[in-house]
């Protein structure tokens, strides 16, 4: 316990060197306390004291007193212990227990010549000179401290005495006994200081805040995501030219299959019966040797593959049937909620909407909070219904229900978008799924098609105008123009025959003899036969057995270059959009034909009469595609190859400079870089 004492009223007197210290009372609750603690703690706080009183004091007064009239200053100290009292004031002060003197003339001589701003001096010239007092070899406090220690050790011995007395004989050694518990030292005078220079360099950091690695700066490459109205749009594309089939005969099956399970009889033997055409042994799990038990393994696998498929298109069809009659069920609600306000005029908005949904919740079975849950979904539906028309909802995929449920990107500009394209849409799911329109029937919609023929027999337009027929598009320029969609070229007999000008031999004797056929590009064996094929340089249209529509559209462009073809989904850099075919001809002059040559023969494609969408790829002297050049079983095929292409954006090749050599044509690319602007002139 540190007892605190009363080192308070300093006084100075008319000697200005001399200073009264009240020492800590003496009464007996407070000198219990004294003598309770510790001899070091009590030498401790006397020290402080003395310290703070005394030597602070005293290296003010010495700074500022003018020595000048002085031949030898000597400090003169003595110390004296009394009654501290009010009415002892007057008294005659005993004998000094400490009477000392330092020489001052050295110290104040140092003193001036250093900086003047020496708010400590008296104390640091007393340590730090060199030339020691010439009295007393000793510090001065150090004696005060001792004395003091060894006075308050009597008097924690002896507590019924008074204040212990301090004799000059015993404070010579105490600051010293103090001082001397450290090993470091202040330097002496200027002395010149050498410190020792380290053989590495190293930050040292003692505070809190530690270097850190400094971070790579690295150039931020910002690639733009796509909107949520673009992935919806995107995955309506997949879905029509995916291999979905939204047949409802698909549904008659599975209606059929429930019915005469749920009015099977049970027979004698208590079995139902099931139609023959429905016992499916693949119903039965194989044994552990991969056997099936008491069923014919021949055919089993084919047939467990046509019923999975089965089921997986009723499937999906029912899913498309859900979200029509959902989205039909929220236009009834709106109308049955028109009707209230015309049968009950008085009635409030929301008291309509109100009696409404507790109807409905009472038909339903269903609480009010869950079926507004369910009804704010299904009014996303019936929007997407109202902009881009019942193709949009039956063939989106499977992000309609999270598109529909968080209506992120449900504004007007996505909105207005989705009816731009209800017209393409429509040509696409018309004509790549012609039954699709009869699962409308189910909400009194019709079934006729609004477009025939091939996909890419109409030109859509990206203003939202309905689509026209390709052959309209050409007959300002050849009035009996007429156009053939081919899945692969066809040869000229008048040039040809039956010689495929096309051929390539094979890259050994051995396979020639064999009959293999290897790709010049991979070295892999190339086969129609997908389970022999080994060969997928362009898998989407060789050796995976039959083609996928390709997802591009025929289009209007609106700056006068007639027909282009647009992207429906994106394609990735070297991905095959589709093969170049037409008539294998040759000897063609002043006509837009394709020139290749296999280097033994050289021949020419014709897309103008015969072809596919290939013909309808415009160039740009800044293209996303180019022609290349592969050999299939011996045949060289020309390949409209991606560069990487967005969804969206219209497909284009570089003529060369063969095309435009010599044509009364202008390019009309729009591009920065063209290089045949000027071409016609």
């Amino acid at each position: 316990m540190v007892l605190k004492r009363r080192l308070v009223d300093f006084q100075r007197e008319q000697d200005p060197f001399a200073v009264k210290v009240f020492l800590p009372p003496t009464d007996h609750y407070r000198q219990r306390n004294w003598i309770m603690t510790s001899p070091e703690q009590q030498m401790d706080t006397l020290r402080e004291g003395l310290s703070r009183v005394i030597l602070d004091q005293l290296a003010e007064t010495l700074r500022d007193y003018s020595s000048g009239n002085l031949a030898n200053p000597v400090l003169r100290f003595e110390a004296f212990i009394q009654d501290g009292e009010p009415g002892t004031q007057g008294q005659t002060p005993r004998s000094p227990v400490v009477s000392k003197m330092v020489d001052l003339s050295g110290i104040i001589s140092q003193s001036a010549n250093n900086s003047p701003n020496t708010s400590h001096a008296g104390r640091e010239n007393t340590i730090e000179h060199p030339t020691p007092p010439t009295i007393s070899p000793q510090l001065m406090m150090d004696d005060v401290a001792a004395s003091a220690s060894r006075a308050f050790v009597r008097t924690q011995r002896t507590p019924s005495q008074g204040p212990p007395q301090m004799s000059p004989e015993n404070d010579a050694n105490a600051f010293i006994q103090r001082r001397g518990t450290g090993a470091l030292r202040p330097v002496r005078g200027a002395a010149p200081v050498e410190e020792e220079q380290p053989d590495t360099q190293r930050h040292m950091q003692v505070a809190n805040n530690f270097p850190k690695r400094a971070k790579i700066q690295t150039d931020v490459v910002f690639i733009p995501q796509q909107s949520s109205i673009d992935k919806f749009v995107v995955s309506v594309w997949e879905q029509i030219h995916g291999g979905i089939s939204l047949d409802p005969q698909s549904l008659l099956e599975q209606w059929q299959l429930t019915a005469t399970a749920a009015t099977a009889t049970i027979n004698n033997a208590g079995k139902i019966h099931v139609p023959e055409q429905l016992e499916l042994g693949l119903l039965q799990a194989p044994s552990a040797d991969g056997t099936l038990t008491e069923i014919d393994m021949e055919g089993t696998f084919n047939r467990s593959n046509i019923f999975c498929r089965k089921v997986t298109q009723a499937s999906r069809a029912c899913r498309s049937i859900e979200v029509i009659v959902q989205a039909r069920w929220i236009e009834h609600f709106d109308s049955y909620v028109e009707l209230l306000a015309i049968t009950n005029p008085g009635m409030s908005p929301t008291k309509r909407r109100k009696a409404a949904l507790i109807e409905a919740c009472n038909d339903f079975g269903w609480s009010e909070k869950e079926l507004r849950n369910k009804m704010a979904i299904w009014r996303g539906y019936k929007e997407i219904k109202d902009a881009g028309g019942w193709a949009a909802l039956v063939f989106a995929g499977m992000g309609l229900y999270r598109f529909c449920k968080y209506r992120v990107g449900f504004n007007p500009d996505s909105m207005q978008r989705l009816r731009c394209l209800r017209p393409r849409i429509e040509v696409a799911a018309d004509t790549l799924h012609p039954t699709w329109r009869q699962l409308l029937m189910i909400v009194g919609e019709g079934a006729q098609r609004r477009f025939c023929g091939h996909p890419h027999d109409w030109v859509v337009r990206q203003d939202g105008s309905d689509p026209v027929p390709l052959r309209s598009t050409y007959l300002e320029y050849d009035p009996y123009f007429s156009f053939e969609q081919l899945e692969h070229s066809v040869m000229d007999m008048s040039a040809w025959g039956t010689d495929d000008p096309r051929w390539v031999p094979p890259m050994n004797a051995v396979a020639c003899v064999q009959g293999m056929h290897t790709c010049h590009s991979c070295g892999q064996e190339q086969s129609e036969d997908p389970k022999i094929n080994s060969c997928y340089c362009f898998p989407t249209l060789f050796g995976s057995g039959r083609r996928s529509p390709c997802p591009v559209q025929v289009f209007r462009t609106s700056d006068g270059r007639n027909n282009g073809l647009m992207a429906l989904c994106p394609f990735e850099r070297g991905a095959a959009i589709g093969e170049f075919v037409g008539l294998i001809t040759k000897d063609l002059q002043n006509m837009d034909v394709m020139d290749s040559s296999t280097g033994v023969r050289a021949y020419q494609i014709w897309q103008g009469r015969q072809g596919n969408f290939t013909r309808f790829v415009n160039h740009s002297c800044k293209s996303n595609a180019q022609f290349q050049q592969f050999v299939w079983m011996s045949t060289q095929r020309i390949i409209l190859v991606s560069k990487g292409i967005e969804a969206g954006h219209e497909v284009t090749v570089d003529y060369s400079g063969s095309y435009w050599r010599g044509l009364d044509k202008e390019c009309l690319c729009g591009e920065s870089c063209c290089r045949y602007r000027n071409a016609a002139r």
